[in-house]
């Protein structure tokens, strides 16, 4: 699944909407009516891959994270997050990237939901976003 999101402000502790431009995996699905999660299949393998174009809102001080989250168990445990500094972000946009294997898992079946939560003390101007997601 490729997906994208334009020009938008991320708020701390809020999950990044996306809008899909295509699959790769029959056990990958994106819900319209909520942009912000992509739906994975437990019992199966992923990779995931992000690159964002990101400013800092001015005054942006210290350092940000970016947690793959995992609904509704939490984070997944073996994906560690990217962390990046906040002040270099001030002075223009950068790109961000990350990559890692998933793998979801759920208790009581069901689907796993992806999605992308900023740890910041600010928010970031996001100019451009990409994720892809290929099922093993």
């Amino acid at each position: 699944m490729v997906s994208q999101r334009e020009q938008m402000i991320w708020n701390p502790d809020c999950r990044l909407p996306w809008r899909p431009r295509g699959c790769s995996g029959k056990d990958i699905c994106w819900d319209r009516r909520v942009p912000t999660r992509i739906q994975l299949n437990p019992g199966k393998a992923y990779v995931i891959q992000y690159t964002l174009n990101v400013r800092a809102m001015y005054p942006a001080k210290g350092a940000g994270t970016i947690c793959i989250r995992q609904s509704p168990c939490g984070m997944f445990t073996e994906t560690p997050p990217l962390h990046f500094s906040m002040e270099h972000l001030i002075h223009g946009s950068q790109p961000l990237q990350h990559i890692a294997v998933l793998h979801p898992c759920m208790n009581g079946g069901g689907v796993a939901e992806l999605s992308l939560v900023l740890d910041a003390e600010a928010p970031l101007c996001v100019e451009w976003a990409a994720i892809d997601v290929a099922e093993f």
